[in-house]
């Protein structure tokens, strides 16, 4: 998959192409993919445009927590089958332009044949144009489909997924997302408290702009190459911590992928070694005899 920021392309022309934000690629997003697909057949490109940073992080002057950094989202469009992905440099001069110089943009640098948003969609200064304000501009340079949003107990997005991890409500996040949360990060040392307790954990400093869920216990799915391990994940919001069950080995500096399965618990105060060790053999217990 090619990554394309804010050039004219050749690559890109006669493409099928999305175009949004995608902050976690929900399934929302997907079925935006797969209206691509069907588009271009199995000969033609299909793509994604968007913006780098976000345009919340520009607009306005905060940082941003993202449900899916930059590198993790150009693995899952890959993984999608995207063949690139476009990004338009978003500063407060590009939030100025109106939405006819952002159509006409789109035309020059990108060349797409067709078009593909949400009914949500908007664009240009001030958010003026919306989805059928790009059908109408963009006639006569390229067709656009506007695609109705998913539905799932109401409308999916976003906004919505980060407040139920924010929450601590992570099946109904997962469920949203159409595939379990996921955090990458590379092992880095410990304290060695878990060792200590007879539950040695792998440390992991998730990226700065990674969004965590709430504090917690959590039943994780731990990834390290192509092997698979059940784990108990301690999570805060500085640092995550990971008994694997059945691991031997030292993972420190590997690159690891741990996704989200169910919260157990709040994190807990303990007056002494005994009676924190009896809780994390509890709850190795229960995700144990659960499973995968």
């Amino acid at each position: 998959m090619k990554t394309i920021i804010d050039k004219i392309s050749r690559f890109t022309r006669n493409s099928h192409c999305g175009i949004g934000n995608f902050d976690g690629i929900h399934r929302g997003h997907q079925e935006i993919v797969r209206t691509l697909k069907k588009l271009a057949g199995p000969a033609g490109k299909t793509g994604i445009i968007t913006f780098i940073p976000l345009p919340f992080s520009v607009l306005k002057k905060a940082p941003h927590l993202y449900l899916t950094p930059r590198k993790e989202k150009e693995k899952i469009f890959q993984n999608l089958g995207v063949d690139f992905i476009y990004y338009f440099k978003f500063t407060r001069r590009f939030s100025m332009i109106s939405p006819q110089e952002f159509v006409n943009l789109i035309a020059t640098k990108i060349g797409p044949c067709s078009v593909v948003v949400g009914e949500n969609f908007h664009f240009g200064k001030g958010r003026g144009g919306n989805a059928q304000k790009l059908k109408e501009l963009a006639r006569n340079l390229f067709s656009v489909i506007i695609l109705p949003r998913v539905q799932d107990e109401g409308p999916i997005s976003s906004t919505r997924i980060r407040e139920l991890l924010l929450l601590g409500h992570l099946s109904a996040a997962n469920r949203l997302l159409g595939r379990e949360y996921e955090v990458c990060g590379t092992v880095i040392k410990g304290k060695g408290k878990g060792r200590r307790l007879g539950f040695p954990t792998i440390n992991i400093s998730p990226p700065r702009e990674k969004l965590l869920p709430l504090e917690g216990v959590y039943k994780v799915r731990v990834m390290v190459g192509k092997k698979e391990f059940l784990g108990a994940m301690f999570c805060r919001t500085d640092i995550i911590e990971v008994h694997l069950i059945n691991f031997r080995g030292n993972l420190y500096r590997k690159k690891v992928a741990i996704r989200f399965i169910e919260r157990l618990r709040d994190i807990e105060s303990f007056p002494d070694d005994e009676s924190l060790h009896t809780a994390i053999a509890r709850d190795i217990a229960r995700i144990k005899d659960k499973g995968t």
